[in-house]
């Protein structure tokens, strides 16, 4: 809200209806006059305060990862890593060790032989790829959950699997290092997720607000205009691989500041391939958008990866959603 030239304090109405602010000030001629202005209105403020203290507060972000799946990511960042201290690490959280079997045995991975435990997995789908099922597991059981927009919130989780899968395929093509494929195409949105949670949670919005169509659309772009700062402020965090934190931070825009980033420019790409792909989308042929023809891939390649999206979908899609809160 902004000052009132005269130096007065606003002061709040008691006679006012539910989700409206009555602010009294005094004119240049001393006259009382009251502004009517609805609690919708200082949303976006409020929000732009809170992505503030989201993306400044490291320790309480570092916190929003379990403990065990924390220290797993640790043993995956270690060369020397092996199954028996993977498998010890995660038996410590049972619903984690079983939704990582469950995914390991899905056809994202489509093991030749049934996996049946942690050990198995480690040695069968390697250290990133166990990194990469974790870190679903961890966003699926806790930061895909808000009440009241439980319809946005699945979109949202779809979109980023979507975009996960078509990340993975393009990492292959592009024989690029796998740190850019699955977990920044995961990843690379959960700003909003995260904003749109603590939002929600501090009362600053609401289903109803939301829906409206004025307000909701203020409260969209606040998010959406904070959402890769704190992103990037959660994948630093968590530690993540430097490709995850560029592709969180940068994926709207990858040549910001004239820098080239690899990473955020291949996320842009499995957006256009991920929206594509989803079940009831009519977007045109992802092969002449500018983002894919960025990466030089040919019609070929596009046309091979865009099949091999849409059919590990609606696996993806399954698995992902039997994660429940603990």
């Amino acid at each position: 809200m902004a000052a009132d030239p005269t130096g007065s304090r606003p002061a709040l109405s008691s006679t006012t209806a539910p989700g409206v602010r009555a602010t009294a000030t005094m004119s240049a001629s001393g006259a009382r006059s009251t502004q009517t202005i609805s609690i919708a209105q200082t949303a976006p403020l409020r929000i732009d305060h809170l992505a503030d203290n989201i993306a400044n507060d490291t320790k309480a972000l570092r916190r929003s990862l379990p403990d065990v799946a924390a220290e797993a990511l640790e043993l995956c960042s270690r060369s020397s890593a092996d199954a028996a201290a993977m498998e010890r690490t995660l038996s410590r959280d049972p619903f984690i060790s079983a939704q990582v079997i469950s995914i390991a045995n899905s056809a994202l991975f489509a093991p030749k032989m049934p996996i049946l435990g942690v050990r198995d997995a480690v040695v069968r789908i390697g250290l990133d790829a166990l990194r990469d099922v974790v870190l679903m597991v961890v966003t699926n059981s806790t930061m895909f959950r808000v009440r009241g927009f439980e319809a946005r919130v699945e979109t949202a989780r779809r979109g980023m699997l979507a975009s996960a899968a078509a990340a993975r395929q393009l990492a292959k093509a592009l024989r690029v290092e796998s740190e850019y494929g699955f977990l920044a195409g995961l990843l690379h949105n959960i700003g909003e997720l995260v904003l749109l949670e603590r939002s929600v949670h501090e009362g600053i919005v609401t289903p109803q607000m939301m829906d409206d169509a004025t307000d909701g659309a203020m409260v969209r772009e606040r998010i959406h205009f904070h959402h890769t700062r704190v992103g990037g402020a959660l994948c630093r965090a968590w530690k993540l691989p430097a490709g995850v934190i560029e592709a969180a931070e940068f994926h709207h825009d990858p040549g910001a500041g004239g820098k080239k980033r690899f990473a955020a420019q291949l996320i842009a790409a499995a957006d256009v391939i991920g929206e594509h792909c989803m079940p009831t989308a009519q977007t045109p042929d992802p092969a002449a958008a500018p983002a894919l023809q960025a990466l030089n891939l040919s019609a070929e390649q596009s046309a091979a990866i865009v099949k091999t999206v849409k059919s590990e979908l609606p696996g993806l899609f399954s698995t992902g959603s039997t994660a429940q809160p603990r």
